[in-house]
């Protein structure tokens, strides 16, 4: 099917950047040589990992859209070279068990010798450092997988744990038959800092070290020099690429005539129980389910959802408002907005991935879905967020979903209601306030700058 063009969304307050986590200091320096996202050190090992974890309050992105674990790693498998760098798509546990990172594979793929792609590249976390080719070996034959550090697994479950999106990078640093000196473990402290007092007293015992570190030094500046462009091109990944059923994309569609304060907050409580990355505005054209058209007009609602949903608290996803269904003619279906989208970001597909797109609605909204164009379609592509709208209660709400699962076909009805305050919005209520005179509580400055300058809803007409 054809995409026909539409104008693209517009980025109202935009997620704050990736954070790299590298264990040990050498690696954070050959990253600051080549890569531009703010890093921290953490110290080697899954326990620094947590510690790194247990401190975000000092991280240099307090709310990153994206943390990225970025290092050397070994190699298990024979197609795997020196300084190459890996996009992790699979943390490995065991034989049976594994974690598929929150990033779809990027980076070069492995090639056998026949020529076929084999992804995606998986590595295992090994409790101590795997020095020698008997030890790979064996590791890749209870695993599966083609890298190993010593950090993987941790990370990827104190991200997930955190509700972050998480992604791994590797650099090559040792290939599977080259055996790594058996005094390298003592030459890193907690920190992740080269302990060089040792490192010169083991070359003064072992002359032939020096000789085997350059060569290992040269081999992990060429795989951390790659594994820093690799982490870098992460960063253009759009907020709404990292979205998946653990972090859903949420559209948030009304008339937004006018939209409110209580929308906003609605909106960021909605993607902080979500852990939402990216959010989309999306005034409707024409409501299906209403006779009469929006008092303003479709320009001014954009304008003021511009400036309502601009000033959401920090610390969220991205935010962006979107024309979709202004800019298409006739009623405005929510079916027919998200067959479009799904066209537009595949990776959504409930096919793929079921549940990664969210649409946030009332209660009072859900007890009528039936009512909805095509609404079973509609709840196979994507699933409701639903928030308590009075005079419903949260018991009501409950009895009401479990019923629905009961009947419709859609068994997880119950865990479509969200864990937030009951939600009144009466746009309504606002705009009859205007026609009398009056500035009603709950519009930000900038929504009343809108409506003043335009002339809406009656204001400095004759009362």
């Amino acid at each position: 099917m054809a995409v026909a063009p539409h104008a693209p969304d517009e980025i109202l307050k935009a997620a704050e950047p990736p954070l790299v986590f590298c264990p040990l200091g050498f690696e954070r320096r050959a990253f600051m040589r080549f890569g531009k996202l703010p890093v921290v050190t953490t110290g080697p090992g899954p326990a620094a990992i947590r510690r790194a974890f247990a401190k975000r309050d000092a991280w240099p992105v307090r709310n990153p859209r994206l943390v990225i674990l970025v290092g050397l790693a070994g190699a298990l498998d024979p197609g795997v070279a020196v300084g190459q760098a890996f996009a992790v798509g699979r943390v490995a546990f065991d034989s049976s068990a594994a974690m598929r990172t929150s990033l779809a594979h990027r980076g070069p793929a492995l090639e056998t010798d026949a020529g076929d792609s084999v992804g995606p590249i998986s590595v295992v976390q090994a409790e101590t450092p795997v020095l020698d080719a008997e030890s790979k070996a064996r590791l890749r034959a209870s695993t599966g997988a083609q890298l190993v550090d010593t950090e993987s697994r941790a990370f990827a479950t104190c991200a997930e744990a955190a509700g972050l999106a998480w992604a791994i990078v590797r650099g090559v640093g040792d290939g599977v038959h080259d055996p790594l000196p058996p005094e390298v473990p003592g030459f890193v402290d907690g920190r992740g800092e080269t302990r060089i007092g040792r490192v010169l007293v083991a070359i003064a015992r072992r002359p032939a070290l020096a000789a085997e570190l350059a060569s290992l030094a040269r081999a992990s500046r060429a795989a951390m020099r790659n594994a820093s462009f690799l982490a870098d091109a992460h960063a253009c990944v759009p907020a709404i690429e990292l979205c998946s059923s653990r972090r859903p994309l949420l559209l948030f569609g009304g008339s937004f005539d006018p939209p409110h304060e209580r929308h906003a907050t609605l909106l960021a409580g909605a993607m902080r129980a979500l852990r939402a990355p990216c959010a989309l505005v999306m005034p409707a054209a024409v409501n299906p389910l209403k006779a009469a058209l929006p008092p303003a007009d479709a320009e001014a609602r954009l304008a003021m959802c511009r400036a309502a949903f601009a000033g959401a608290p920090d610390g969220l996803g991205e935010i962006r408002l979107s024309r979709l269904e202004i800019d298409r003619t006739g009623p405005s279906y929510t079916v027919r907005t998200i067959e479009e989208f799904l066209d537009r970001h595949p990776h959504l597909d409930p096919a793929r991935d079921p549940g990664a797109i969210r649409f946030l609605v009332g209660s009072d909204a859900m007890r009528g879905i039936e009512r909805w164009h095509r609404w079973h379609d509609l709840l196979r592509l994507a699933r409701p967020a639903v928030v308590v709208r009075p005079p419903d209660t949260r018991a009501g709400v409950e009895a009401f979903l479990a019923e629905f699962a009961g009947y419709s076909g859609f068994a997880d009805a119950p865990s479509w209601l969200l864990d937030l305050p009951p939600v009144d919005l009466a746009s309504t209520e606002i705009r009859a306030a205007i026609a009398r005179g009056s500035r009603p509580d709950g519009l930000s400055d900038g929504v009343w700058r809108e409506i003043a300058a335009r002339g809406l809803y009656g204001f400095g007409g004759d009362r």
